[in-house]
């Protein structure tokens, strides 16, 4: 019998103690992974209580630094970047055929290519997004923007091979980041089994939208779009499902603009079918967002049933998701999503049965990740 590929996948942060869409594609592909005879490991923070390593489903993870905050206020902590990077050096004391690392927040990527140097052993980077130097510069500001941007482009070179979450992102990496070495796509995706047999729930919305609440994620604008719309319907309603560093400011602006008998925000959701549910209950699924790697939001609320708007920016691979006959892709305004919000509600309600969304599961895509690490 032939021995199972021992997979060493480290990440700051993992499921079930965060959740993102990072996450998701970790959960998913590690367990399709393992159900495919593969020996996963999963190295990260100290997210649990004990001490010793933490074992799930057959998958065990392992604490290689303390857990540190992954935001300094709105922004991902560097701090927490260079630490982490630094504790992957561990990883020298672990066996593994092989090593699969997320490309944020960098400094992991430096660390794991001299512990596989050593090692001998192959490096694949999972790549969610490009940035670049225009928008590392609107983030960090100029001689900061610089750096990360040296950083972001030497980081391209850590790894063996890299695998990129949407064609959007592979692009980029050869045109923005010219990597020229191998570069695989496997997008991020979904449990079309589970989302199937879940029931649309008894609250009902016309407009919903999930995900984390990020200042890129340009939840304000939604909230914006609603106040447009509730002019001329003026029991138009709105469902906000999620959390993050944007929560307390988007409150007060739907209580500034008058909008909070149109507008709910419900916070974080615990149960995936829940989210669903509501999903099925809506009728248009907005992301406003201008930056994402993918955008397994879109892909959930297409196998819903929902019709869909997103934004046409540069850096939004999400806006490529949806299929055109049940999407609009508009400009990053509140009235421009405003004026699609209402067409596609006019157009029509949300299919109770759902999209047809089979390929995009993640069964189909832990096996082309699986023949790429076997190859």
């Amino acid at each position: 019998m032939a021995t199972p590929l021992k997979l060493a996948v480290v990440s700051d942060s993992v499921p079930p103690f965060f959740k993102g869409g990072k996450e998701t594609r970790i959960y998913h592909l590690t367990h399709e992974l393992s159900r495919l005879g593969c020996d996963v490991h999963i190295y990260t923070m100290h997210w649990w209580k004990h001490d010793g390593d933490y074992v799930e489903d057959g998958i065990t993870y392992h604490a290689i630094s303390k857990l540190y905050p992954l935001y300094a206020g709105e922004r991902r902590s560097i701090k927490e970047g260079l630490l982490f990077g630094l504790a992957c050096l561990k990883l020298w004391k672990y066996d593994t055929d092989m090593y699969e690392v997320d490309h944020m927040p960098f400094f992991p990527l430096f660390s794991v290519k001299l512990v596989s140097l050593l090692k001998r052993k192959p490096m694949f980077a999972i790549w969610h997004e490009v940035w670049g130097k225009a928008y590392w510069r609107e983030y960090l500001g100029g001689i900061g923007g610089t750096v990360a941007y040296v950083i972001e482009r030497a980081s391209v070179h850590m790894p063996t091979h890299i695998v990129a979450v949407s064609d959007h992102t592979a692009r980029r990496l050869r045109s923005e980041l010219h990597y020229k070495g191998p570069l695989s796509t496997v997008i991020n995706g979904i449990n079309a089994d589970d989302i199937q047999p879940v029931k649309a729930a008894s609250r009902r919305s016309d407009v919903v939208y999930t995900g984390r609440l990020l200042a890129h994620k340009n939840v304000d604008l939604l909230i914006e779009a609603i106040l447009i719309l509730k002019q001329t319907q003026p029991k138009i309603s709105c469902l906000i499902i999620g959390d993050g560093p944007e929560k307390a400011r988007l409150e007060k602006l739907i209580v500034d603009l008058d909008v909070s008998a149109n507008v709910s925000m419900l916070g974080f959701v615990e149960s995936s079918a829940d989210v669903f549910g509501l999903m099925k209950s809506s009728r248009v699924f907005v992301l406003p967002s201008v930056r994402e790697g993918f955008g397994i939001t879109v892909l959930e609320a297409y196998a819903c049933g929902l019709s869909i708007v997103t934004v046409d920016h540069r850096d939004n691979a999400a806006q490529y998701v949806a299929p055109k006959d049940c999407s609009i892709v508009c400009s990053a305004t509140a009235a421009d999503i405003a004026v699609s919000i209402s067409t596609l509600l006019q157009r029509q309600t949300a299919s109770a049965a759902g999209h047809d969304a089979s390929i995009y599961d993640w069964k189909v895509l832990g096996r082309r990740l699986k023949g790429i690490y076997s190859s």
